[in-house]
């Protein structure tokens, strides 16, 4: 039988996301793939973000905190905080996307860890003040030392697409999920 990880390796990641991902999410994908060696999930201490150096501003890492019953962000680049008009370091993932997304963001978390999967998704949303933000986000997961999926590692590249008041709420087709054993 035929390793399905060493077939999705030795396919280019513009063949494994959508076609039209933004090549910068190419490269996060890239390095996310050359932490996992043999695993299914690599692990955080594996994965080098020296080989993603200009996208540090874009990425954030979250960790599953049991005590918090939420996920807590670790750390947030420049352009996330920007984007978000405050540092999210430290805040849950509920403080971050507000109560109105929070169920649907929650359980596409809670899935890409107990999957465990990666996710891509493309949307335009409000973040800060009152402006539109166009997002398109890497999502995928990471691994403790003691093997436990518990981390979300993401890469979000935002740019101002207006200023409407108004935005559908987050709906499953926004996202394509590929689960990690696949690649």
């Amino acid at each position: 039988m035929q390793d399905k990880r060493n077939d999705g390796f030795a396919r280019p990641a513009g063949e494994i996301l959508p076609p039209g991902t933004d090549p910068r999410l190419l490269t996060f994908f890239d390095a996310w793939r050359s932490a996992r060696s043999d695993a299914v999930v690599p692990n955080k201490r594996d994965f080098d973000p020296s080989q993603i150096p200009a996208l540090l501003r874009f990425t954030w890492l979250y960790r599953d905190d049991p005590a918090a019953g939420d996920f807590v962000c670790q750390l947030a680049g420049e352009e996330v905080n920007r984007a978000w008009g405050h540092p999210i370091k430290g805040m849950t993932l509920r403080q971050v996307v507000g109560d109105e997304d929070y169920p649907v963001v929650h359980l596409r978390w809670r899935t890409i860890v107990d999957t465990p999967l990666i996710q891509y998704g493309a949307k335009e949303e409000k973040l800060s003040s009152q402006d539109l933000w166009r997002a398109e986000r890497l999502l995928m997961p990471l691994a403790s030392v003691d093997g436990r999926v518990d981390h979300v590692i993401g890469v979000s590249l935002y740019r101002l697409a207006g200023n409407e008041r108004n935005r559908a709420a987050l709906i499953e087709e926004d996202i394509v999920q590929i689960p990690c054993a696949e690649i």
